[in-house]
Parts: C-alpha cells; structure tokens; sequence
C-alpha cells in the first residue's frame, strides 16, 4: 500500500486534494466561475471534459448560452457532454415540464430543449467547433443485445412502453472546441 502525503482541503463548498478539486458555484455568475477557476489553478491550456446531467435546462437560455460560450474561448480543447431533456414539445413533454414546474421545478431553459437539434445548436451558436446529440432510444438501440439484456435483468425493465417514452425525453449531447474530440462518437 502507498500512502500519500497530500493535504484534503474540504469546507461547505470545496472539496480539494492533490490533483482532485471539486467547487461549488454558481454558473449562471461568469464572474464567479472564472475566480473559483482561479482558485483551482485550472490550466486553460490541458484538454478539459466537462459532464452536465440536467443541468443546463434549470439555467435561462441566456446565461447557459454565456456559460458555454466562455467555456469555448476560454479553453483551447474542451469536451462537453450533456444529459438532459428533450421533445418537451410533445403531449409526454409537456407533462413532464408540468409535473416539474408543480414541484416548483422551473424550466428555465427548456427552449433549448425541444429537440437533439435545438441541443446541438446551443453549442454550434456560441463557438463550438462541433456538437453531436443523440435520444437515448438511439444510444440504447447502439447496445450489444447482451448488454441490453444484462441491464434489462438488473433492472426488472419490464414496462417498455414507458421505457421507450422516457427515451425519447432525454439525450446525450456532445460538443468539443477543437477537432481532436470529433472521432468520439456515441
């Protein structure tokens, strides 16, 4: 066994380690991400992944487009890979989006949200090099059978008519600055 001699720093809003740091804020606040960022002494220049999972969508189109649009110039290689919402439009969406907003669950960025389309051109809009979105109906139907199987086993997915819907509600959206993220595909 190795043991390390690295100091954990953890507090209300920050978890940080040797080569780890985890931080809380708010990015809807630019200002704010960029001095936690700071903090951090994140390297603009590394190639960076950012994961989003129902996170965008609680945020204003305005100010997920800003945040996006800060990543893209901000990193010179940037990954991105967002899950969430999509064909809120539809009568199963739209029940969705009301069942939330009843909870006091506001949607705030559901406009980008109504298609892989509209999830793509979030991206595509503000600087992105590329973007790919996929419903999870069609990264599901990309399974091998038997890991389809194994999963439907774990599971107990007995109710596939509800299965099909929620997979046609959520997608997987991929985005990169430059082109050496292009070959990932889904």
């Amino acid at each position: 066994m190795i043991l390390c001699n690295y100091d954990v720093k953890l507090n209300r809003n920050n978890l940080h380690a040797h080569t780890y740091k985890l931080t809380g804020v708010d990015l809807r606040n630019i200002t704010e991400v960029e001095a936690k960022i700071k903090e951090s002494d994140l390297d603009y220049s590394l190639p960076t992944l950012f994961l989003a999972e129902c996170v965008l969508v609680y945020m204003s189109t305005s100010k997920s487009s800003q945040l996006l649009q800060w990543i893209a110039e901000k990193f010179k290689s940037a990954f991105f890979i967002n899950y969430e919402m999509v064909n809120l439009g539809d009568r199963f969406g739209e029940v969705m989006v009301s069942n939330l907003r009843s909870r006091g669950c506001d949607l705030a960025g559901a406009q980008a949200c109504q298609s892989t389309e509209t999830q793509r051109q979030r991206f595509l809009e503000v600087g992105w090099a590329g973007a790919d979105s996929y419903d999870m109906i069609n990264i599901w139907a990309r399974l091998p059978p038997e890991e389809i199987s194994r999963v439907m086993q774990i599971e107990l997915l007995d109710e596939q008519e509800l299965l099909q819907q929620l997979f046609t509600h959520y997608a997987i959206t991929t985005a990169w600055t430059d082109h050496r993220w292009s070959d990932i595909q889904l």
